[in-house]
């Protein structure tokens, strides 16, 4: 492999693939955070609810009070889960774990095939024992690739998500 080969993929190792990466990495956590923070405050407001309820259901006084703290957190709860879900942070954390995993696997380097110009001969190692070289066009088309799939899983899920703001109605 080339000086000039080896130079731009360190280039591109640092400049495009790890800070992807670590892109794609800080996402991930940051929406698996708020999917899992947010599940657990809605169940937590859903268990004082049902504190609530039971509350409600007693003879002791202010049964009536108990029942409208029942209900108001009830719907925080519901509300909260329809806010998770309205944001997808699942999904968004889904599509970023995935282009994490196909940008890693794009980005190893494959040798190049034996017969092709620069790569191992056909009856085995190169002449001097020298590796073979990675395919360093492959290797970025791969990557860009990958990085091209995880764009279009946004289009897709931008189409899955309903806005409500239809005409006339």
């Amino acid at each position: 492999m080339s000086t000039r080969d080896e130079e731009f993929l360190e280039f591109y190792g640092k400049h495009r693939i790890q800070d992807q990466l670590t892109y794609y990495g800080s996402r991930l956590d940051q929406f698996d955070r708020a999917t899992g923070q947010g599940l657990f405050i809605s169940a937590t407001i859903l268990g004082f609810a049902s504190g609530a309820g039971a509350l409600a259901g007693t003879t002791m006084g202010g049964a009536k009070g108990w029942a409208a703290v029942a209900a108001i957190l009830s719907a925080v709860s519901t509300a909260l889960a329809a806010y998770i879900a309205l944001y997808a942070f699942d999904l968004q954390s889904k599509i970023y774990g995935d282009a994490v995993r196909a940008v890693r696997a794009a980005a190893r380097p494959l040798p190049e095939p034996p017969g092709a110009p620069g790569g191992a001969p056909p009856g085995g190692a190169p002449p001097g024992g020298a590796a073979p070289g990675p395919d360093v066009a492959g290797l970025a088309e791969r990557v860009e690739q990958a990085l091209r799939q995880e764009q279009a899983q946004w289009g897709q899920l931008t189409s899955q998500i309903q806005t409500g703001d239809k005409p006339g109605g």
